[in-house]
């Protein structure tokens, strides 16, 4: 009874009555006030009234607009709701083709006669009963002395028996929404078969990602540990942003005159732009051999990392000849000059020397020692006394 007062609790209201009708059943057991009325499976009304006929049990039914009109040939049926408990009252609607029944109008019942508990009882055996009645017995003891616990227990109940009474009506009233579930169910699952490989597939992926994740717990670890000094340094740096916003909105101000001669930079630097295509085209090679040569220079460089401190080590010891010999560069570029100018001549064979040998009281080769008017020689001149001297070569002409 608490599963029947809890499931009539969780029955919803429905608007006011616009369509209503009545039925002679032959016993209106377990039938209450406010008990719902089904079509084809769907909550479409609900019972208002029980009244005795005739030994009979007038019930009254109010319906929804949406399932208004009935037709000729509608049937009233009492289904069970439980084994033991509330029932409720389905309507099997006649064709359309009949005429409709009005508001007011009386239906025909299919009530078959109700099996109560007493005639269970009354149809087992002997020992069947003396089974049950020991069985009631046990039961009197076992509860006797925890009434009042019982009744808290019922009590505290309450709740969640009329929730439970809730989801048995929705399961009573939702039939074909429950049946359409378990087709799209079975459906899911046939697919899933056919599909078996590939749900393995996934499966194996999803494996696999999971052990990817459990090796890298450690990495995922030591990052999530500095997460805190990096949240703390990257607070830091947005708290120092505004003061760096105050100071870079002057900066902007002092620039924007720049910026407003931009655009007449701009249009001057096009003309410019447009004649440096042309050079660009032609430096492409240049970057290429650039490009080629980069790649040797690395080893060029090592070679002369190589060769650099002999070369320096080379020309500190050539300092000191270098600095002897500078003094006679004149010499040495008068001597030059003179060979050049001797062998420049060629004919037809080839080249020739030509040599003029002018052997006088000047020559030290031959001279006895005496220096004749008018000349003045030095057999070991210093180094660097022609310097800054007039210098021709033995035909009169100077540096070629």
């Amino acid at each position: 009874m608490l599963v029947t007062a809890a499931a009539v609790t969780g029955v919803a209201a429905f608007s006011s009555p616009d369509y209503q009708v009545s039925v002679m059943l032959p016993s209106a057991t377990n039938l209450v006030t406010g008990g719902t009325v089904q079509i084809r499976g769907f909550s479409a009304g609900k019972i208002t009234d029980i009244a005795p006929v005739d030994g009979q049990a007038k019930v009254t039914i109010d319906l929804d607009s949406s399932y208004a009109p009935l037709h000729d040939g509608a049937v009233v049926n009492v289904r069970w709701k439980a084994l033991v408990g509330e029932r409720h009252l389905t309507i099997t609607d006649g064709p359309a083709s009949n005429v409709t029944v009005p508001s007011g109008g009386m239906l025909k019942s299919n009530m078959p006669q109700p099996m109560e508990l007493d005639q269970v009882l009354a149809a087992l055996d002997e020992p069947t009963r003396q089974s049950v009645n020991s069985l009631v017995h046990n039961l009197e003891q076992t509860l006797g002395g925890h009434e009042q616990d019982i009744n808290d227990t019922v009590r505290s109940a309450g709740p969640a028996l009329q929730a439970l009474g809730q989801v048995l009506q929705g399961l009573g009233t939702d039939g074909p929404a429950i049946s359409a579930l378990v087709d799209q169910v079975e459906q899911m699952v046939a697919t899933l078969s056919t599909r078996d490989g590939q749900v393995r597939n996934i499966v194996d992926r999803l494996s696999s990602l999971s052990s990817g994740v459990v090796q890298q717990r450690q990495a995922l670890g030591q990052v999530l540990q500095k997460l805190p000094g990096t949240l703390q340094t990257a607070t830091t740096t947005l708290g120092d942003v505004p003061g760096v916003v105050d100071k870079t909105v002057p900066l902007l101000n002092d620039l924007r005159p720049a910026t407003d001669k931009l655009p007449s930079v701009a249009s001057n630097l096009k003309p410019v732009l447009q004649d440096l295509r042309p050079l660009v085209a032609q430096l492409r090679p240049t970057l290429a051999s650039a490009q080629t040569l980069l790649q040797y220079t690395p080893g060029l460089l090592d070679r002369a990392h190589a060769v650099v401190p002999g070369v320096t080590s080379l020309v500190s010891d050539l300092l000191p000849a270098i600095d002897f010999l500078r003094p006679y560069t004149p010499e040495l570029a008068g001597m030059l000059s003179n060979w050049s100018s001797a062998m420049s001549n060629y004919g037809g064979v080839g080249h020739y020397a030509r040599v003029f040998a002018e052997v006088g009281l000047s020559s030290i080769n031959i001279n006895p020692g005496i220096t004749p008017p008018g000349f003045d020689t030095k057999p070991t001149p210093p180094p660097g006394d022609l310097v800054g001297q007039p210098w021709t070569d033995a035909t009169g002409g100077g540096v070629k």
